[in-house]
């Protein structure tokens, strides 16, 4: 009986808890989803420092996302790292180098609840600033599971890859131009979260304006905010050249602008026109690492494509290739 009691109160913190019979620990079950993340490392973060330790249970996630993990120690973060073995299954593109995180209650990893961790703020406090549907369980809700509101999931999604489009662009400046993968993320992702923080604060004030307590990842006041925190943060705690990054932040924030835009307009998350728009976030990223590569060997020559509206619709448009077989199947070693 106490093996059941136990099980029905981890359910009603929002995530799926099972005690097992054989030991005190208990297996938890999520999913990391931005969209839904196959092959993805998941731990439980005992320590929170970002990094899978000795002892903090791991493991890799299913192609739906899923994952399914025992704990023992009733206080810890929920961890999920991308690399080249992971994809992105809603655009169908590698997505390497991301960290999201979790709090422990979370039966989800997903950009909206690593601004809930990492800001420390609540996830009323999350969903209010980003303007998402009342209601809504950011620490639960998985807009890809069956029999979720359609409407709800579109817009959960929509943000989510918002934010990492964000994120992503100006880390892929940061590491243009010097900063390593892991400084250039976190430089990236906590400006985000400091906006974030901000807004939140502004939340219960009468005097604050509309604007100063929602954050529209497609308005350029906003951008400017978080592209602030990123030169601030890109000059104190990075190895960046700082003057390819400066140079290049103005035109980071038009082509994310106009990324977001075209996410923006995405009204089906299972077509074909949402998988192919989502996916131009990892192009915009490649296009940021590259412009400041380029910005750093010779100042001046960085540019991005992305800042031309029409180039971002193109990439939408311009589908992967599908049905690729190869001549051979093995070739000769001295070939």
């Amino acid at each position: 009986m106490s093996l059941i009691v136990l099980a029905a109160c981890g359910r009603g913190n929002g995530r799926d808890v099972e005690s097992s019979p054989s030991s005190s620990s208990l297996d938890v079950h999520g999913h990391a989803v931005k969209g839904p993340l196959a092959s993805a490392l998941v731990f439980f973060d005992y320590n929170k420092n970002g990094v899978l330790d000795t002892g903090e249970p791991s493991t890799r996630t299913g192609s739906d996302g899923s994952y399914s993990l025992s704990q023992s120690r009733p206080d810890f973060s929920i961890t999920v790292i991308t690399d080249g073995n992971t994809i992105d299954t809603a655009s169908g593109i590698v997505l390497d180098g991301i960290t999201l995180k979790a709090p422990s209650n979370a039966s989800v990893v997903t950009p909206t609840t690593t601004l809930i961790e990492e800001a420390g703020i609540t996830k009323e406090q999350v969903a209010e600033v980003l303007g998402l549907p009342e209601g809504v369980d950011l620490l639960s809700f998985n807009p890809y599971a069956d029999g979720v509101d359609a409407a709800d999931a579109l817009a959960v999604e929509k943000a989510s890859q918002q934010i990492m489009s964000v994120v992503n662009a100006f880390a892929g400046a940061a590491e243009g131009s010097g900063a390593s993968e892991a400084e250039a993320f976190e430089a990236a992702l906590s400006s985000v979260v400091e906006v974030v923080k901000t807004k939140a604060t502004n939340l219960n004030d009468a005097n604050a304006s509309a604007a100063d307590k929602t954050l529209d990842l497609t308005n350029s006041a906003d951008l400017a905010l978080v592209k602030a925190e990123v030169v601030t943060k890109v000059a104190a705690e990075t190895s960046a050249d700082t003057a390819a990054f400066d140079a290049l932040a103005d035109d980071t924030v038009t082509a994310v602008k106009n990324v977001n835009e075209k996410i923006a307009t995405v009204d089906d998350l299972s077509s074909e026109e949402a998988k192919n728009t989502f996916s131009t976030t990892q192009v915009l990223a490649d296009q940021t690492k590259q412009a400041a590569e380029a910005e750093v060997q010779n100042a001046g020559s960085g540019s991005i494509d992305f800042t031309d509206k029409t180039k971002v619709g193109d990439a939408a448009d311009n589908k992967a290739p599908t049905d690729i077989t190869l001549s051979k199947a093995a070739i000769a070693e001295n070939a």
